[in-house]
């Protein structure tokens, strides 16, 4: 034991897009939601890479702030998303592409789907059942098997940006681009929607 104490005090814990997490849409009208799609945070407040592991370590936990959609608005998501609210985690690495301006992403790894509904209007964070190992570069993404009311848009302006795993059109209805959920698998992130918030943030702790 006494060895291991040097080793943990070296550990640091990192917050990716911590703080202000914004303030999701639901149940305003209309109600705006992520659907079916795994995305990042490409622009928070003017700032890149805030999702950006700085570091090695673990991924041990999310926290989402959730949007309290009304009955009528969760009735219309459950049968228009493919079932009830959830949300997972996942590590992407940036993988080169031979086409200009084409961006591909490889999914390193990924949390199991945690349920959401019992959560709304409220920020809750989702400790993880086995952490995800993270190299430095690598990215935290927020993928969504089905909805949630994640997205934040009032007040915002177009130094607020995130970025999906969807080729153009990106007005595409995105039931026919589902999130990237195979581990190993390359998808392109083509579809950057602005101005607009992903809700989330990501427990980092780096390796000693």
């Amino acid at each position: 034991i006494v060895l291991l104490v040097p080793a943990l005090a070296a550990a640091r814990i990192t917050e990716l897009g911590g703080g202000d997490l914004g303030t999701p849409s639901c149940p305003t009208n209309p109600c705006l939601a992520v659907t079916r799609t795994t995305g990042y945070q490409l622009l928070l407040n003017g700032r890149r890479s805030v999702f950006t592991a700085p570091r090695d370590g673990r991924l041990v936990a999310f926290t989402l702030a959730l949007g309290r959609p009304t009955a009528r608005q969760i009735t219309f998501f459950n049968q228009q998303s493919g079932g009830n609210a959830s949300a997972r985690i996942a590590v992407l690495r940036q993988v080169p592409s031979t086409q200009r301006g084409v961006v591909l992403y490889r999914l390193q790894a990924q949390s199991d789907a945690f349920p959401l509904q019992s959560f709304f209007g409220q920020t809750v964070q989702f400790p993880l059942y086995t952490s995800l190992r993270v190299r430095r570069g690598w990215i935290i993404a927020l993928s969504i098997p089905t909805w949630a009311p994640a997205l934040a848009v009032s007040g915002l302006d177009n130094s607020f940006a995130w970025r999906a795993s969807r080729v153009k059109p990106c007005s595409t209805n995105p039931e026919r681009q589902p999130p990237q959920v195979t581990p190993g698998s390359v998808r392109q992130y083509f579809c950057t929607y602005r101005p607009a918030r992903l809700t989330y943030s990501a427990t980092l702790i780096s390796t000693p």
